[in-house]
């Protein structure tokens, strides 16, 4: 399994970092996630608050690609993996908690992902 170095995790933490899924029947969407952190060198979380065509994409397929891309450098990387839906729990609390820290809305999910692979860009 890939591992999350330190360099990636503040990628996550200090850039626009977007998020590929794929409905059931392939049709793609990217979106911008501004709450993604790393939980682990495992695990990457974050707010779903929109509930829209990401979401709907999770439900059908967990199959995720997050793209970290510093701006300046145009270096970074895509993280490959597989999402999980936390409605409720220790987990979505302590999302939830850093939400509302950082003066944003509270998730009406969290999205734990568990990275697979990792391919520099």
């Amino acid at each position: 399994m890939a591992k999350l170095n330190d360099e990636i995790k503040e990628l996550l933490v200090k850039q626009l970092v977007f998020i590929a899924t794929a409905s059931k029947d392939g049709t793609p969407n990217v979106g911008p996630k501004g709450s993604m952190f790393a939980i682990d060198d495992e695990t990457i979380v974050y707010s779903e608050s929109t509930a829209k065509k990401t979401l709907a994409n999770l439900w059908e397929n967990p199959k995720v690609c997050v793209l970290a891309v510093d701006r300046n450098t145009a270096h970074g990387y895509q993280i490959k993996g597989t999402a999980e839906l936390i409605p409720t729990g220790d987990l979505f609390d302590r999302v939830a908690r850093r939400q509302e820290e950082r003066k944003k809305s509270r998730p009406n999910h969290v999205v734990k992902i568990t990275v697979e692979d990792i391919l520099p860009v």
